[in-house]
């Protein structure tokens, strides 16, 4: 039997791809958020997502994603955290309700790269402490992104999430975080949104593609783990909102990949 032999993508055209499924993940995150109405059912927008997705040449990276620490592949394309729900809730036949906020998360493969992002919005007429959360969830995003360029270590992102939130009275959700993306969605070195020291000696590389996504609660910070195995809930059942981009890191800066939000949007 002859070897396999295993061709690696240049550099570039590894870049572009992953451009691509940035921009196919904007697409239909501003979507979803668009249609995110009182009565709405998850799975339409999961359906929704999924053909959008393959209409602009992509493939859904989360549905069938099977990693180590699940019992099951993830069923869905699209994730949708609703309220107290932090991360990797399937839609689960839900309907959206006045009052609600759900996050999108949401990845793509295109070609030989992936692409990741996610946002948070309220459905309806949501209360003013869970629009503080998207606010503030928000802000913790644009402010860890300020300090990425060539060189600097990597806790940096963790200091301006934890700056962000000493600052209003907030915690993040340390046990889940960033990360590099490429080939695959998740790589190392991780991006956490919590000051570590130990990342203090862990410098971010010009070139390279990293995903920031604080998710902010005005609890305490406890997590649960739902009886789907996959939905990470609030234990306190407090609000929880999540904003992530792409970002490229470049020798003085940076540059965005993903642009289904900007700064200046209000929530």
């Amino acid at each position: 039997m002859n070897p396999v032999l295993r061709i690696l993508q240049p550099k570039k055209a590894l870049l572009a791809d992953m451009r691509v499924a940035g921009r196919i993940v904007s697409d239909v995150l501003r979507e979803l958020a668009l249609l995110s109405k009182p009565a709405t059912s998850l799975d339409m927008l999961d359906e929704l997502a999924e053909r959008m997705i393959r209409e602009r040449g992509g493939l859904p990276y989360n549905k069938g994603y099977h990693p180590t620490w699940s019992e099951t592949p993830y069923p869905s394309t699209i994730v949708a955290n609703v309220n107290d729900e932090a991360c990797h809730a399937p839609p689960g036949g839900r309907t959206l309700q006045n009052g609600d906020i759900v996050t999108y998360d949401l990845g793509v493969r295109y070609r030989g790269g992936c692409g990741d992002a996610a946002l948070t919005v309220p459905v309806g007429e949501a209360s003013n402490r869970k629009l503080r959360t998207l606010r503030y969830a928000k802000r913790a995003l644009y402010n860890a992104i300020r300090t990425v360029r060539a060189g600097a270590p990597i806790s940096d992102i963790g200091k301006a999430v934890d700056a962000t939130c000493l600052m209003y009275n907030f915690r993040t959700i340390k046990e889940f975080g960033g990360h590099h993306i490429g080939r695959e969605m998740h790589l190392e070195p991780q991006v956490p949104n919590d000051y570590r020291p130990a990342n203090d000696n862990v410098f971010l590389q010009e070139g390279a593609v990293i995903c920031i996504e604080p998710m902010l609660t005005p609890g305490n910070g406890k997590i649960g783990l739902a009886t789907d195995k996959w939905t990470i809930f609030m234990v306190d059942q407090q609000p929880v909102a999540m904003f992530e981009h792409m970002v490229l890191v470049t020798k003085d800066g940076y540059e965005l990949l993903t642009n289904h939000i900007t700064e200046e949007e209000n929530i």
